[in-house]
C-alpha cells in the first residue's frame, strides 16, 4: 500500500487504489506531458514546439510576472524550453512508494485546517523503498539485471523516468539490512550505478510514467505489502528526520560522484564551499549576514527533520533578492551552516532542486513581508519593485502573444468583428463583439456549475489613447446592436407623438377636451447614457417578453464612446445612482425606488443591463479610484487595453461592407435564439480553471487572483458561446444541441486569462495597496480584561476559593463569578465549588 498526490504543491498525499493507479498510467494528460518533456530537449525542438499554443501559454504568463518576467524574457528559446519542460514535469502526478499513509496535519497556512500532508513528521512506513538511477542509456539493461536467480532485493514495479534516461526501482525494503538509505547503497553496488541519494527520504515521491514505460509491475505485491518489521524497527526514526543511514559502514559517495568530492573536500580539511567572498552583496551587505538575520528571524537554525522544508522556505524568501537565478539560490543557501549539514549527510542534489523549485514559483509583486523585516534588521531598506514603480501605461503587455493564441481559434462571429483591427487589438474586439452578442441572447440562458440558472451579462471597458483606434467598438456597436434600435424605433416615435399631443394638449383647449392620452406601453432596450434614473427603471419595468410560456425580462444596453460622459455627470444629472445598478447588474440583482411623485416607477426590480463603453487611462482612474476600488465593480467589468502607437500615423483603411453586413446579420439571427443553452463541459471546464487558479493562489498566497478568479469564470462562458452558436446556428435552433469541442474550450481558456491579466494590470495593485492600509489601520482593539487575565491564570481544574484569591474578592463575588464563565459555557462543573476549563482564554 503506497500514497499518491495529484499534484506535489498542494495536493493531500492519499492512499492510491488500484483503480486510480491504472487511471493514472494510462492517463492522455500525463502521457501528453512526458512525450513532450522528452521532445522540447532534443537538439531544434523549438522548431516544433516553438509555436505550441501551451507553450505560448506558458511564456504569456512568465512574461508577465511582475518579478521574473523581464529575467525570463532575456532568455534563449531553448532555455525557455527548458523552463517548460521542467514545469511539466514538476506538475506531474506523484507517488509515494515509501509511505502507506501520512497523519492529517496543519496547514503551514491555516493552523485550523488538517490536512493529509506529506512530510517525514507524520509518515507511516509501507517497507517499500524507492531506487532511482538518472542519467543511463540503458534503463532496461540495468533493471534485467534485477531478474538473474538469487537477486537479493524483490521489485514490485520498475519503469523508465520521465527524462527517458533514468531507472526506478520500487522493492520491498530488507530490515537486515537496514533503513531506506542502507538498502539504497547495497542495491546500487548490486546494479553496478550510482543513485539519487535523495530517495533516502520515505516522502519521497516518483513522478507517474506512462504505461509504455513500465518494465514490470506485480500488482498484488505493490497493493498488499505491509512491511511491519520495517516500519516498526524505522518508523519512529523517520518521524524524527533520521535518514542518514544506520550502517556505519555505508557513505553517502556511493551514492553520489559529487557528493563523494564533497566528503573527500571535508576529510582533507577544506572548507566547503561558501558561494565565495565579497563579490556577493546585496545592496552593499553580504549575502551570508541575511542568511544569519533570515535563521535568526525563525529562531534561529531548524532541528533535524524540519530542514527541508525550512531551505524551501528560505529559498522561496531569497529568490526575490537573487534575480529570481536557481544557480545564485543555490549558492546563497550553502552559505547557511544547517545547509553544510544537509549536503555532509545526503549530497548537495537536494539543494540544487529546492533552489530549481523555488525559481519555478510564480513570483509576485513585493518582497515578502517576512523578508522585508530580515533586511531591515541588516540595514537594507527593500525597495517597491519594479513594476509598482512603472505607470500602468510603461508596462508591457504581451499583445503579440495574445493574438497567437487567438489566431488559430478565430472563427465567426469573431472573425468579422476583427476584419480592419489591428492584430494586437483583436482581443478588444473579441470582448465588444461579443457582450453585444451576448446582449441580443437575452432571451437564452443556462445552468452555472453551481446549478443556479445563469443569464449573459457582460460589462466591457475598452481602454486607449485618444485616436488609438478605439472607435471599432463604436462600429461594431453600429452594425451589430442595429437590430434592437430596429425594434426600439417604433415605440421611440410613439413616446415622440405621445410628448407632442401632450404639449398642444397643455395649450389648446380644443384639444383639451378629447379623450384622454394613453401613454405608449412598448419595450425600448437600446438607450443613451444620458439617461434619467426614472426612465431607466421605467425601460427595466417594461423590458420583458414571454419566452417558451415564462415571463422574462430582457437585458437593457448602454453604449458610450467617452467614458468621460458617465464619469462627468456621476456628480450630477442623469448617472446618479447608476453606479449601484452597474454592479447589481453583474448578477442580476434587485434593485428599486419609492419616491413621492406621481412619476417615480415605485418598485423592485431585478437589473438586466450590459454595456461596452470606451475611454482613455485618465478617465479609467477617474472612475475606478482608491475609495472604491473595493465596492466589486473592477472584477465585473471585462477591460482591454489598446496597444500604444505612439509617433505613427492611423493606418488607411477601406470601409469592408461584406464583413459590416455578416455582423449585421449575426447580430438579427442572434436576436431570434431563445431557451436553455447546453453548456455543461464549457461550465465543467472553467470550473476547473478557477480551481487551479485558487489553488496557485493559495500556494502563493496572491490574494488579487483569489479575488478575480471568481468572476472571471462567468466572462470565460459568456464569451465562447457566440463562437459554439455561430459554429451551429441552424442545428441548434433545430434541436437545441450544441457540440463544445477542444477549441472552444481553449478559447474559453483565453478569455479568462485576458480578463484576469487586464483586470490585475489596472487594478491589482491598487486592490492590494487597498487592503494592506486597512490591515495597518483597523486593527481590533484587544480588550483587557482581568477576568480574562485571571482565567488565563487558572488551573485547568479549579476551585471557588481559586477565584477568590486571584481576584481579590469575597466568597460570594468569586461564586457569581463562577456562575457567569458556567452561564457562558467557558467552564463546567465537576462539583460544587469545583469547575474545569472548556476553552482555553476568554475575551470578557
Amino acid at each position: 500500500m503506497f500514497c499518491y498526490q495529484d499534484n506535489q504543491y498542494f495536493s493531500p498525499a492519499v492512499v492510491c487504489s488500484r483503480e486510480k493507479f491504472h487511471e493514472l498510467l494510462d492517463s492522455a494528460v500525463v502521457k501528453w506531458k512526458i512525450e513532450t518533456i522528452r521532445s522540447v530537449r532534443q537538439p531544434g525542438a523549438i522548431e516544433k514546439w516553438g509555436s505550441n499554443s501551451e507553450y505560448q501559454k506558458f511564456c504569456l504568463k512568465e512574461s508577465a510576472k511582475k518579478k521574473g518576467g523581464e529575467a525570463f524574457k532575456e532568455l534563449n528559446d531553448e532555455e525557455k524550453l527548458c523552463r517548460w519542460a521542467n514545469s511539466l514535469k514538476n506538475n506531474l502526478p506523484c507517488l509515494i512508494f515509501g509511505g502507506r499513509e501520512f497523519d492529517e496535519l496543519p496547514t503551514s497556512k491555516d493552523a485550523k485546517k488538517l490536512m493529509r500532508r506529506r512530510v517525514l513528521a507524520g509518515v507511516h512506513l509501507s517497507g517499500l523503498f524507492m531506487f532511482d538511477a538518472d542519467h543511463i542509456d540503458n534503463p532496461r539493461e540495468v533493471y534485467e539485471k534485477t531478474l538473474v536467480d538469487g537477486f537479493p532485493w524483490q521489485v514490485v514495479f520498475a519503469h523508465n523516468t520521465s527524462s527517458g534516461k533514468g531507472l526506478r526501482l520500487v522493492c520491498k525494503a530488507r530490515p537486515e539490512i537496514g533503513n531506506i538509505a542502507d538498502n539504497q547503497i547495497e542495491l546500487a553496488r548490486a546494479l553496478g550505478v550510482k543513485a539519487d541519494a535523495s530517495c533516502i527520504d520515505a516522502s519521497r515521491i516518483s513522478y507517474v510514467p506512462r504505461r509504455e514505460d513500465v518494465f514490470f509491475l506485480d500488482e498484488e505485491e505493490l497493493f498488499n505489502y505491509n512491511g511491519e518489521a520495517f516500519a516498526q524497527k524505522y518508523e519512529e526514526a523517520y518521524r524524527q528526520g533520521h535518514t542518514e543511514p544506520t550502517d556505519p559502514s555505508h557513505k553517502f559517495d556511493e551514492l553520489n560522484e559529487k557528493q563523494n568530492q564533497d566528503e573527500k573536500s571535508n576529510e582533507s580539511g577544506k572548507p566547503l564551499p561558501s558561494g565565495g567572498k565579497g563579490g556577493d552583496l546585496y545592496h552593499g551587505v553580504e549575502y551570508s549576514k541575511i542568511c544569519e538575520a533570515w535563521q535568526a528571524a525563525q529562531g534561529g537554525a531548524p532541528a533535524s527533520g524540519d530542514r527541508h522544508r525550512t531551505m524551501l522556505q528560505m529559498a522561496l524568501d531569497l529568490r526575490y533578492i537573487c534575480d529570481n537565478q536557481p544557480e545564485m539560490v543555490d549558492r546563497v543557501l550553502r552559505m547557511c551552516g544547517f545547509v553544510q549539514d544537509v549536503i555532509r549527510e545526503r549530497g548537495d542534489k537536494e539543494v540544487t532542486d529546492i533552489a530549481n523549485t523555488a525559481c519555478e514559483r510564480k513570483l509576485y509583486k513585493d518582497i515578502p513581508k517576512r523578508m522585508q523585516g530580515v533586511l531591515e534588521s541588516v540595514g537594507v531598506h527593500a525597495s517597491k519593485p519594479s513594476g509598482a514603480a512603472k505607470s500602468v501605461g510603461a508596462v508591457e503587455v504581451p499583445y503579440e502573444q495574445f493574438a497567437e493564441r487567438l489566431e488559430p481559434l478565430l472563427c465567426a462571429p469573431y472573425a468579422e468583428a476583427c476584419r480592419g483591427v489591428s492584430r494586437h487589438n483583436w482581443l478588444g474586439a473579441v470582448m465588444a463583439s461579443g457582450a453585444m452578442y451576448c446582449t441580443l441572447m437575452t432571451r437564452c440562458w443556462y445552468k452555472h456549475f453551481n446549478g443556479a440558472r445563469q443569464r449573459m451579462n457582460p460589462q466591457v471597458l475598452i481602454i486607449g489613447d485618444p485616436a488609438s483606434g478605439k472607435s471599432f467598438a463604436k462600429d461594431l456597436d453600429d452594425q451589430i446592436m442595429c437590430s434592437m434600435r430596429a425594434q426600439d424605433e417604433e415605440v421611440r416615435a410613439q413616446e415622440t407623438r405621445y410628448k407632442q399631443e401632450q404639449k398642444k394638449r397643455g395649450t389648446s383647449s380644443k384639444a383639451q377636451k378629447q379623450d384622454a392620452l394613453v401613454e405608449p406601453e412598448g419595450m425600448i432596450r437600446y438607450l443613451p447614457t444620458k439617461t434619467s434614473n426614472n426612465i431607466f427603471f421605467r425601460r427595466l419595468k417594461r423590458a420583458k417578453e414571454v419566452v417558451d410560456g415564462e415571463v422574462l425580462p430582457m437585458h437593457l444596453y448602454m453604449f458610450d464612446s467617452e467614458l468621460d460622459s458617465s464619469i462627468s455627470a456621476q456628480s450630477g444629472g442623469s448617472w446618479i445612482g447608476k453606479h449601484d445598478l452597474e454592479l447589481k447588474a453583474f448578477h442580476n440583482e434587485l434593485s428599486g425606488v419609492d419616491y413621492a411623485n406621481g412619476d417615480s416607477i415605485n418598485d423592485i426590480l431585478p437589473v438586466y443591463w450590459n454595456s461596452v463603453t470606451t475611454g482613455t487611462q485618465i478617465s479609467l482612474y477617474k472612475k475606478f479610484t482608491p475609495r472604491n476600488i473595493n465596492d466589486g465593480l473592477c472584477s465585473r467589468v471585462a477591460i482591454f487595453q489598446m496597444e500604444v502607437a505612439r509617433y505613427q500615423m492611423v493606418k488607411k483603411k477601406m470601409v469592408d461592407w461584406q464583413a459590416n453586413e455578416a455582423l449585421k446579420q449575426w447580430g438579427f439571427r442572434f436576436e431570434e435564439l431563445h431557451g436553455e443553452l447546453p453548456l455543461e463541459r464549457l461550465t465543467d471546464h472553467v470550473y476547473d480553471l478557477c480551481e487551479l487558479s485558487a489553488q496557485e493562489a493559495e500556494a502563493a498566497d496572491d490574494h488579487v487572483l483569489d479575488y478575480l478568479r471568481k468572476r472571471a469564470v462567468f466572462y470565460a462562458t459568456w464569451l465562447t458561446v457566440p463562437r459554439i452558436i455561430g459554429r451551429q446556428y441552424e442545428e441548434f435552433k433545430k434541436t437545441g444541441k450544441l457540440d463544445i469541442n477542444d477549441d472552444d474550450l481553449k478559447f474559453s481558456t483565453l478569455i479568462y486569462d485576458s480578463v484576469i491579466y487586464f483586470q490585475d494590470h489596472f487594478f491589482g495593485q491598487m486592490l492590494q495597496d487597498s487592503w494592506d492600509n486597512a490591515a495597518r489601520e483597523y486593527v481590533p482593539r484587544r480588550k483587557n480584561s482581568k477576568n480574562a487575565d485571571a482565567y488565563r491564570d487558572l488551573p485547568e481544574t479549579f476551585t471557588a476559593k481559586e477565584v477568590m484569591a486571584i481576584l481579590g474578592i469575597e466568597s460570594d463575588a468569586s461564586n457569581k463569578q463562577c456562575q457567569r464563565w458556567l452561564k457562558h459555557g467557558f467552564v463546567e462543573r465537576v462539583k460544587q465549588g469545583k469547575y474545569r476549563k472548556i476553552i482555553k482564554d476568554i475575551m470578557l
